[in-house]
């Protein structure tokens, strides 16, 4: 008798092995198909020299050299002060707007839909939306600050501008995905822990700096290890609202990626670019991977 029912549970043990292993194979093949053969590929191809679409002989890291002696360096710079800027941007300001709509309010249920539209909309929209209401010319910021003080103004003419506005518009695009998170993170922390805070003489800003922060912390990390990839990887906000420029202030490393290979077909080059993103990607991740577990300990 304890050997048989032993052998059911060990029958029954790989059954429930066999079904979990069914329910996952097809995300495990998308994500073979989708993210491991295409950054093999990319590795690949990043040694060799490309004709087209066609990998030719090997060339070792001559790719990445011509990458370093070009715009590389620039468009890495670039890319990090994009990624950084947003983040201190989108972060704080989600949480706090989180926050806000995480409390009884009246209207609260229409705030949080208005708050999710800008996540709604695709880069290219939201781009198109902002080069209209930011051009010198007949945009109605440039119409408003031409009435007040008589002097036109062009929002993409110079570095610095560029560089505020393109991450403006990042921001008003990707901040509801914090304010999700934030809600979502608030909502799962007990009634008890707060009155617990009060009965011991806690204002509101000390229960919510010591007690609630610390609390959503992962939270809070998660969101700026997702946004920094996304950050990191994109391509079409930034192409269509500035497409580099001016003078290749905003070219960043996955636009110099992208045009590169389906520009100029230079897929060696792009596939260089391409690993250094993916290396920047493993870098931060690890980095905030690093801060989430001694928040932890």
């Amino acid at each position: 008798m304890p050997g048989s029912s032993r052998e059911v549970r060990l029958t029954r043990k790989s059954s429930d092995v066999g079904v979990a292993t069914a329910f996952l194979a097809p995300a495990i093949l998308m994500i073979v198909l989708v993210t491991i053969i295409p950054i093999c590929m990319a590795i690949r191809t990043s040694f060799h020299a490309t004709n087209y679409a066609e990998v030719g002989a090997f060339v070792g890291l001559d790719n990445f050299i011509a990458v370093f002696t070009g715009n590389g360096l620039k468009n890495i710079l670039n890319s990090i002060r994009y990624v950084l800027l947003s983040l201190v941007v989108v972060i704080p300001l989600g949480v706090a707007i989180g926050s806000l709509l995480n409390r009884k309010i009246r209207g609260n249920t229409l705030l949080r839909t208005l708050i999710i539209i800008p996540w709604v909309l695709s880069q290219t929209v939201t781009a198109l939306l902002w080069r209209w209401i930011l051009n010198g010319n007949y945009g109605p910021i440039a119409y408003l600050v031409y009435g007040l003080t008589g002097r036109k103004v062009d929002f993409f003419s110079s570095a610095g501008s560029a560089n505020v506005m393109l991450v403006f518009a990042n921001a008003w695009n990707t901040v509801p995905v914090v304010i999700i998170l934030t809600i979502a993170a608030l909502q799962t922390i007990p009634g008890d822990v707060m009155e617990a805070g009060q009965m011991d003489g806690a204002t509101r800003w000390q229960i919510y700096t010591r007690i609630t922060l610390p609390l959503i912390r992962p939270t809070i990390i998660t969101a700026v290890v997702m946004q920094s990839m996304e950050y990191f990887n994109m391509v079409t906000l930034i192409y269509t609202l500035t497409a580099g420029g001016p003078f290749d202030s905003t070219q960043t490393l996955s636009l110099a990626a992208y045009q590169n290979a389906f520009n100029y077909w230079h897929m060696d080059i792009a596939s260089a670019y391409g690993v250094i993103i993916f290396l920047l990607n493993i870098v931060f991740s690890l980095v905030y991977v690093k801060l989430l577990n001694t928040n932890r300990e």
